[in-house]
């Protein structure tokens, strides 16, 4: 899953980024981020396919320097 940290980024990637967290920096409460975020983690752990997975991609990285695509 993919987490933007910006809005900014999340609007110009939307088809591959899952989670847009940048809205804490316009004012939404980190709670209110980290509720939202939950929600979506409970989902995609539920069977629901994230952005990747809807165009027939599979990967994993973590703990990866660098950029990742």
């Amino acid at each position: 899953m993919k987490i933007s940290t910006n809005t900014a980024l999340y609007d110009k990637k939307r088809d591959w980024i899952d989670f847009n967290a940048g809205t804490a920096a316009q004012g939404e409460s980190l709670d209110s981020v980290g509720e939202r975020l939950l929600d979506h983690v409970l989902a995609v752990a539920g069977g629901e396919k994230t952005r990747a997975e809807q165009h027939g991609a599979r990967e994993i990285s973590i703990f990866k320097d660098g950029v990742v695509l």
